[in-house]
């Protein structure tokens, strides 16, 4: 199986946040695609917060893609020459208020967004032992409020789609599947 071959892209949308190009590609037997749009958004961390009860740290907030008051674990954009482990520590203080003194923090891996059309990904790291110990510092677009929910609660609330959000869900089965 051979790559296709780029021969020219152009930006219709170029902004810091989300960027769509229409491409020309060669497909490995000749074949032209003069229209095909990928889209690009900067690399973001999911962060698996556990508390030392065992609890969960989820957020909920407002989505607009959806129009609906989302479930989820904290994320965020990881900064320019910030680790995926540094972005979650800050993310999770700046999103919640929760930390640990001595966080014990686990790199899970990477996950593409969607490897058909985006270009983004997205990296898993799982932070156990946190506690509330500090104020939230929400960016001008965020409106957040916190919980904690137990595993058993988290699994009925995927099973009811009230927690749908499926790459949360996929980085959330990568931990489940380190533990074995």
């Amino acid at each position: 199986m051979k790559l296709w071959k780029l021969l020219d892209k152009e930006y219709l949308v170029d902004t810091p946040w989300l960027k769509v190009a229409k491409e020309t590609c060669e497909l490995p037997n000749g074949k032209v695609i003069d229209d095909f749009y990928t889209l690009w958004q900067p690399d973001w961390v999911l962060i698996l917060a556990r508390t030392a009860e065992g609890k969960w740290v989820m957020t909920h907030q407002y989505r607009h893609g959806s129009g609906t008051i989302a479930l989820e674990f904290p994320a965020g954009i990881i900064n320019n020459a910030e680790s995926p482990e540094q972005a979650a520590i800050r993310e999770l203080q700046e999103e919640t208020g929760f930390a640990a003194a001595s966080p014990s923090v686990s790199y899970l891996g990477e996950f593409s967004v969607n490897p058909d059309r985006h270009r983004g990904k997205f990296h898993v790291v799982f932070i156990d032992g946190v506690s509330r110990n500090g104020d939230t510092h929400f960016d001008d677009n965020e409106d957040i409020e916190t919980s904690t929910i137990s595993d058993e609660d988290l699994h009925k609330k995927i099973t009811d789609g009230s927690f749908n959000h499926p790459l949360q869900i996929a980085g959330y089965y990568r931990w489940v599947l380190s533990q074995k």
